[in-house]
């Protein structure tokens, strides 16, 4: 990536200083150029005025410089006076602009003669400029030549410096960005390095995070949150293992136990022990049901049939499931007619849970209430047991949590109603949450009224 980089940045500004080169040259080129056409049409200007002047044509023609060369052509296009450098010459140009007019061309190749020798320059190129006059029985053209030598003498060099000034810029800029692009993801592969000798049992380590907030940091900062996450997950996978094991753990031995006797010692006692065998495979058969669910909630695998739910007449009913049971009182005072939209079995799954836990810590009563707040279903179930600790309101919603201290057990409970029921409620758009009820405790379950849930 440094590599790639590196060369296309040397390709771009190589481009750039190529182009940029062309038009600076063309522009100085074309200056120059117009600065001897200028002092070349300024010459021939003073010549034809002195000529206009003067009423005649001076046998020599004077000559600012050795750079200058002049003549003067009549009409017929005879030359009727030069300069020493081109005497002998024919015109310089035919050019013939009318009286008090100019003309130039450029590119002309003269053979200047110089103190009776060729001069080294003869092939320089001059700008001709040709200027008419006319002054009684005087008529003509005066053409006076400026050499370009200087003007391509100075292009040539800023060509050459340019030239010279390219493989280094581009390599400058190369090697520039190789090194500022390796800096910049010096980070990148700290990271990288850092996540390649991660294995499942490093997830507590992390990222170096840099001290900016561009991109790399972002991405460390992201990387670790994902790894905190992971850790996370990997923790709760860890205590779900032990947590099962420890919950299988008494059913199993007890069963074994249970077993062991009965059939050691057949007889009319055996019955009852089969019995209670039942009993913890009903147990172990509810316990791996409920993680089978959360397995499926967490997978978002778990199928929600949606369809409109009568809330009131779900709580209902396990309020006569409760009442059968003749445990404890039921109170329906306070449910109402509300719908919403849902899976029916799974927030029949929610009441249950809800009423059963509510059951298990009741002193004398449970009540039930369903009703519409803010575009909202809300449903109740309370409680006048010992409640719940502020503390704790958040933990009884994990899973594997029991409040031993504050809510005594009157029957084996592995403590993942309520986790199940916040899943399946989030899974349905909704939440739950605990409060007091004075004696007790009240779960408030919200969910949405009508409209689809939302997707697991």
């Amino acid at each position: 990536m440094r590599s790639r980089a590196a060369l296309a940045a040397a390709v771009i500004v190589g481009a750039a200083f190529v182009l940029s080169s062309f038009g600076v040259v063309l522009l100085l080129r074309s200056s120059l150029y117009a600065s001897v056409k200028s002092s070349a049409e300024a010459e021939a200007l003073d010549i034809s005025s002195f000529i206009v002047t003067r009423g005649r044509i001076p046998p020599r023609l004077p000559i600012a410089d050795d750079e200058t060369a002049a003549q003067v052509v009549g009409t017929s296009g005879r030359v009727l006076a030069t300069s020493s450098d081109v005497r002998g010459q024919p015109p310089m140009t035919t050019l013939h602009p009318g009286p008090g007019r100019t003309a130039t061309v450029t590119g002309v190749v003269l053979h200047i003669r110089r103190h009776s020798r060729i001069a080294l320059d003869l092939d320089y190129r001059f700008a001709v400029a040709a200027t008419g006059f006319a002054q009684g029985p005087l008529a003509g053209t005066v053409l006076v030549a400026s050499s370009l030598g200087a003007a391509d003498h100075a292009v040539s060099l800023v060509l050459r410096a340019l030239a010279l000034a390219l493989p280094v810029l581009v390599c400058l800029v190369g090697w520039l960005v190789f090194v500022l692009t390796g800096r910049a993801l010096r980070p990148v592969e700290l990271i990288r390095s850092e996540v390649a000798s991660l294995s499942a049992l490093d997830l507590h380590r992390r990222v170096p995070e840099p001290a900016t907030a561009d991109e790399i940091g972002r991405l460390a900062r992201t990387m670790n949150a994902m790894l905190e996450r992971l850790e996370a997950s990997s923790q709760r996978q860890r205590q779900l293992v032990a947590d099962v094991s420890h919950e299988l753990r008494n059913p199993l031995a007890a069963l074994r136990t249970q077993l062991e006797v009965a059939v050691a010692h057949p007889g009319p006692g055996s019955s009852r022990l089969l019995d209670g065998s039942i009993v913890d495979v009903a147990r172990m058969s509810q316990l791996v049901e409920d993680l089978l669910t959360l397995a499926r909630l967490d997978e978002s695998t778990l199928p929600l049939h949606a369809a409109e739910v009568d809330v009131d007449e779900v709580v209902l009913r396990h309020a006569e499931r409760l009442r059968a049971r003749g445990r404890v009182d039921v109170s329906v005072q306070g449910v109402g007619a509300a719908r919403t939209h849902g899976d029916e079995a799974q927030l029949s799954r929610v009441v249950a849970n809800l009423a059963d836990n509510a059951e298990r810590y009741a002193r004398r009563l449970v009540s039930l209430g369903v009703g519409v707040e803010g575009g909202e279903v809300v449903v109740t179930v309370a409680d006048d047991g010992p409640g719940v600790p502020a503390e704790m309101r958040e933990q009884i919603f994990e899973r594997f949590v029991r409040l031993d201290s504050a809510r005594t057990h009157r029957d084996a409970n592995a403590g993942l109603g309520l986790a199940i029921v916040r899943e399946i409620t989030r899974a349905h758009g909704g939440d739950v949450h605990v409060e007091d009820s004075c004696p007790g405790a009240r779960f408030v379950v919200r969910l949405p009224l009508g409209g689809p849930p939302a997707p697991c």
